[in-house]
C-alpha cells in the first residue's frame, strides 16, 4: 500500500526519501493519531471516532445512520459498531501512512458533540410535550 505526504497527500513509492517529489515537504514522521483516543471517541459517540480522524463528514453520515438504524434496532447497531471499526481502523492506517493524515479539528469535535447533544434535548423535549398535550396514553 502506497504512503502518503503527510503535507499535501501525494502517494509515495517510499517513505524513506528525504522530501515528497511534489511539495517538497520533509518526510519525518512527526504527527500520529491515539488510537486510544479514537476508539474512546467511536464508543462513546456514533461518528466521533471519525470526526477525531479528521473526516467530519463520514461522522455525521455514521451518525445519521446509525439514528435512522435505531428505529429498526438492529441496523443501527450495525452502523455504531462498523463506526467503532473503522474509527480505530482509520487512525492505525493514518499512523502507518497507508491514508493520508488528517489534522484533528477540536472545534469540529466539540460542535459534533453539541449539535448530537442538542438533538438529544430536541428528542426529549417532544417527548415531555407528547405527554403533556396526548397524555401517558401516548406512550
Amino acid at each position: 500500500m502506497p504512503n502518503y505526504c503527510p503535507n499535501c497527500g501525494t502517494p509515495l513509492k517510499e517513505r524513506d526519501g528525504a522530501v515528497c517529489p511534489n511539495c517538497g515537504a520533509l518526510l519525518t514522521r512527526t504527527k500520529e493519531k491515539n488510537v486510544a483516543i479514537a476508539l474512546i471517541c467511536a464508543i462513546s459517540c456514533p461518528g466521533l471516532g471519525q470526526v477525531y480522524n479528521g473526516e467530519t463528514w463520514k461522522g455525521a453520515l455514521v451518525l445519521l445512520g446509525a439514528a435512522v438504524g435505531t428505529l429498526l434496532l438492529i441496523p443501527g447497531l450495525v452502523v455504531y459498531l462498523y463506526g467503532i471499526y473503522d474509527g480505530y481502523r482509520t487512525a492505525e492506517k493514518m499512523n502507518a501512512g497507508e491514508v493520508p493524515f488528517r489534522e484533528t479539528s477540536v472545534l469540529s469535535m466539540i460542535l459534533f458533540v453539541g449539535l448530537v447533544l442538542l438533538g438529544v434535548l430536541v428528542l426529549v423535549l417532544m417527548a415531555v410535550s407528547a405527554v403533556f398535550v396526548y397524555g401517558m396514553g401516548a406512550f
